[in-house]
């Protein structure tokens, strides 16, 4: 099976599992299905072969199963954002394995010094997005940390394995996976790199805030 056909067998399946996760209260990015098809292709083309494929039999065995994967990303982060009602929904949850919680740090002491390069690089970029961890976020925000281990506690075994292998691999080729997910995040959004959603994001931002200069070159008028 070629990639672009796993990334759409993939969202196929997510699709309807994001529907799941409020029951009869939806959230207005429910219905904006061109917009999760953007950012989860984003994430699933930055993903190996071997990762997409593993993934999409977690997907599967979730259908079967009766199961919305997304539904309970949603359940594990409400772990450190509302306390409370994750010890309601808990019970839906599967317990996780020690090799899984083992992959599970491993992933995120890979994707934490990575995302922390790209965010000083890019730190226009940065402000229009998530807090990085847990203990940054305000009320009614949640971290960059708790969605991503919430996300990575819905994965097998094989499907973290294969994601932590893929992650190395590229590391060794002086690649962040991080960065590769966010380039086809802004690119998705319109923008022709990473360079240029930055200096149109940090133009914004001076803009919103009252300046007149145009970041890039200080003009005033462009």
């Amino acid at each position: 099976m070629e990639k672009d056909e796993l990334i759409e067998q993939l969202i196929a399946l997510e699709w309807p599992m994001f529907h799941m996760v409020n029951g009869a209260d939806r959230a207005g990015c429910q219905e904006n299905e061109a917009m999760f098809r953007a950012m989860r292709g984003a994430q699933f083309r930055a993903w190996s072969v071997q990762a997409a494929r593993c993934y999409l039999e977690d997907l599967r065995a979730a259908r079967e199963a009766g199961r919305s994967l997304v539904r309970e990303k949603y359940i594990w982060m409400m772990a450190d954002t509302d306390p409370e009602g994750f010890a309601h929904f808990k019970g839906e949850l599967t317990a996780l394995s020690g090799e899984q919680e083992r992959l599970i740090a491993a992933l995120w002491g890979r994707f934490l010094p990575q995302t922390q390069r790209l965010r000083r690089e890019f730190p226009a970029v940065a402000l229009g997005g998530r807090p990085l961890l847990a203990s940054e976020a305000g009320p009614g925000e949640t971290s960059i940390e708790t969605y991503q281990l919430g996300e990575w506690k819905t994965y097998s075994q094989a499907t973290l394995d294969a994601l932590l292998e893929h992650t190395l691999a590229l590391e060794a080729r002086g690649v962040d996976l991080v960065r590769r997910i966010q380039e086809n995040s802004v690119t998705a959004m319109g923008f022709s790199s990473l360079e240029a959603a930055e200096r149109e994001t940090a133009y914004a931002m001076l803009r919103q805030a009252g300046g007149g200069e145009c970041a890039s070159c200080g003009c005033g008028n462009c």
